[in-house]
Order: C-alpha cells, then structure tokens, then sequence
C-alpha cells in the first residue's frame, strides 16, 4: 500500500491537505537541490503544474497552499540553521555529505516545520516524514531516528513530557 493510498483512508480532509503540503515541500525542495532558479517562480509553477496531482492522490480538492509555501521558504531562510541540526543528530563520524539527496530533503523539510511550526506536535511531524521517506524508499529507521533527536533538541520539553 503507497503512502498515499495508507494516508487517504487514515486521516481526515485538512490532515490530508497539510501532507499534500509536506510532500509538495519536498518534492519542490528536492528539485531545487539541481535545478537553480527563482524560488517564488518554482513555487508558483509547482502550484499551477503539480500540487493538484498530489491532492488528487490524496482525494482533496487542494494541498495546504500557505503551509506548503512556508516549508519551502522556511527551508531557504533557515537552510545553515536547518543544516547544523541535521549534523548535530547525525552519529558520530556520519558528514551531512554523506546523505542521499532525497534523505536530506526529507531531513530539511522536516526539521523546518520542527523548528518554525509548534502547532503541529512534534510526533506527528516525525510519523509523517517517515511515512514519506517509506514512500521515497528511504532509510526509515535512519530518518525516524535523526528526526527524533532532532525533535529532542527542537522540542525538548514537548517530547520529554
């Protein structure tokens, strides 16, 4: 079962909107990792040309369009920030050089709505990028993992209460 066919059955319409959103997040962050460009523009082109395909995987007339816009610009304004949490939860002896592209993306997107969304509790955000990790064939427990210190040093009193 996909990622989007588990999330469709599970969770109510603006649930489903906000990981349309997450997805979009990613999908458009990933892109920009080998393709330069305006920003503004990949966001709009991506809205005109590709949001409406993930909404319909995810049977919603649309994606979180503002929540969508602030992970991808929270993940350029904060990038060096969101790059030292993602070193500082890696092992000892891992390089942030060493991830694949689609695990940091996952990473940034993640640790951005960490850090700059408090409304949405911390445990959500990791079971939701490891569900999209899962869809991405990603190392899961790897990204569970990385998350959850991260979420430690973000979030502390939230995630030792």
């Amino acid at each position: 079962m996909s990622y989007f066919e588990s999330n469709k059955k599970k969770h109510p319409v603006p649930m489903r909107q906000r990981s349309g959103a997450r997805i979009g997040a990613v999908q458009l962050n990933f892109q920009h990792l080998f393709v330069s460009g305006d920003l503004q523009s990949s966001i709009s082109d991506f809205l005109m040309h590709y949001a409406s395909d993930i909404a319909v995987a995810l049977q919603v007339r649309e994606i979180d369009n503002t929540y969508f816009q602030q992970l991808v610009l929270g993940c350029e304004l904060h990038e060096q920030f969101i790059k030292d949490i993602i070193s500082s939860s890696l092992v000892e002896g891992w390089k942030i050089e060493r991830l694949s592209k689609a695990d940091f993306t996952i990473l940034q997107v993640a640790i951005c709505e960490l850090r700059h969304m408090p409304q949405t509790p911390a445990k959500v955000v990791i079971s939701e990028f490891s569900n999209i990790a899962d869809a991405y064939n990603s190392d899961v427990p790897f990204i569970n993992a990385v998350l959850d210190k991260a979420a430690r040093t973000l979030r502390s009193k939230e995630m030792f209460a």
